[in-house]
């Protein structure tokens, strides 16, 4: 059954923890996200001192990225999360006391650096696990359910995250967090699955070193994944620049303040769970075309943003804008589970979570200054060039063109 239902995936019990450990683990994530910027403000009342914090937060990936998905190549992938989630959990409980200990805010900045390092290792990891879970027919299924799973839970953890702050304070929702952390542990060692031995060498290879270097020669002498992964960092340069173009629209062009800019981003937000949900009725084979599509249709929905009067008007555009996303992402993340060796998956995930950090702050800062310096609509209009031609460059690839069906067999056996 190509494709399958939207939750076959769930058939498979392993799947089922890992899926109700993330439903958990997202809510709370987005809790200590606003309940860490609350405090920081608390603390500084500096809005500069909060965009550090979230600054921190992608400075491990772009350093440590091919790192950390090097030692996920090596060592248990099941262990590797459990460990991560009680590491993470210690650290959260950590926060209050120490902002409390300290009048400095730099303690905070450590924990927080500290946070973003272990979770570094987490992703990689479950991503790499889940096509050991789940049937290769059912890869993209539950790729969108998980997506689809982070979508809602975002959305619902933001809503509960404000209530919890302002009715019970700071404290209690790291300790909310933290909980949550430790449930996600939970499911994780609930999985059956386990790695037997050490993992398969892709050459004559020993030592840490060697294997991180090896994983980069891998990426970039494999078609599919030198191809994708180009295509991918210089769309998330643009797609980086569409975030902030959507702070501009919502402040200062169309004047919303903070209700105009939450109700244009949680159309994004409807949109990516919309799209995390349609994505997933479909087969493998064609995942990289799929994408393909999904970045032609999110850069041709990004130049009707530009001609948008109003909030009301760029609204719906931005909720097909979240759906195209996710039918770039999805079969992206598809892509990385299968056209790599096993042994390799952690290492490709690591290097695309690399990219997508570094380019992704090239693209926040470069659209902020041509904002300014040229106009919002103008460089909307210009960000949305550089994607089409992208998503042309994609389509020129061969790689990216091919059925993946084969690849796919021989990479699963």
């Amino acid at each position: 059954m190509p494709g399958g239902a939207l939750l076959e995936p769930l058939r498979s019990k392993d799947f089922r923890c890992l899926w109700l450990g993330q439903l958990v683990s997202v809510v709370g994530d987005k809790v200590d996200q606003i309940a860490l910027g609350f405090l920081v403000y608390q603390k500084t009342g500096s809005g500069l001192q909060m965009g550090i914090t979230l600054a921190i937060s992608m400075l491990p990936a772009a350093v440590l990225g091919m790192v950390a998905g090097t030692y996920v190549d090596r060592f248990d992938k099941r262990r590797t999360m459990l460990a991560a989630d009680v590491l993470r959990a210690a650290l959260v409980l950590c926060v209050p006391f120490v902002a409390e200990r300290f009048e400095s805010i730099v303690p905070v900045y450590g924990i927080a650096l500290m946070l973003a390092t272990v979770g570094l290792f987490f992703e990689p990891a479950k991503l790499s696990l889940i096509p050991r879970l789940v049937d290769e027919d059912r890869l993209m299924a539950a790729n969108s359910l998980d997506n689809a799973t982070v979508s809602a839970a975002e959305l619902v953890g933001l809503a509960f995250a404000a209530g919890l702050v302002a009715s019970m304070g700071v404290r209690l929702a790291f300790f909310f967090d933290a909980i949550t952390f430790i449930v996600s542990a939970l499911f994780i060692y609930a999985i059956r699955y386990r790695e037997t031995g050490r993992r398969e060498q892709t050459g004559a290879v020993t030592g840490f070193g060697a294997e991180l270097v090896e994983g980069v020669r891998y990426v970039w002498r494999h078609a599919v994944l030198r191809d994708l992964l180009s295509v991918y960092a210089v769309a998330m340069f643009a797609i980086a620049a569409s975030v902030t173009f959507v702070y501009v629209l919502a402040l200062e062009t169309f004047e919303g303040g903070a209700p105009g800019l939450a109700l244009m981003d949680g159309a994004i937000t409807v949109g990516l769970l919309l799209g995390s949900v349609a994505v997933g009725h479909g087969g493998t084979a064609d995942a990289s075309r799929r994408l393909l599509w999904g970045l032609t249709g999110f850069a041709v929905l990004h130049l009707f943003l530009a001609a948008a009067p109003s909030i009301a008007w760029s609204v719906p555009v931005l909720l097909a804008m979240g759906i195209a996303n996710m039918f770039f992402y999805v079969p992206m993340t598809t892509v990385l589970q299968t056209a790599p060796a096993p042994s390799m998956r952690g290492r490709a995930f690591a290097a695309k979570q690399t990219l997508s950090r570094a380019f992704s702050v090239g693209g926040f800062v470069a659209a902020g200054a041509l904002a300014e310096h040229v106009g919002v609509r103008e460089s909307i209009v210009a960000a949305s060039v550089l994607l089409l031609l992208v998503a042309a460059v994609g389509w020129s690839r061969p790689a990216l063109r091919a059925d993946l069906s084969a690849d796919v067999a021989e990479v699963l056996e």
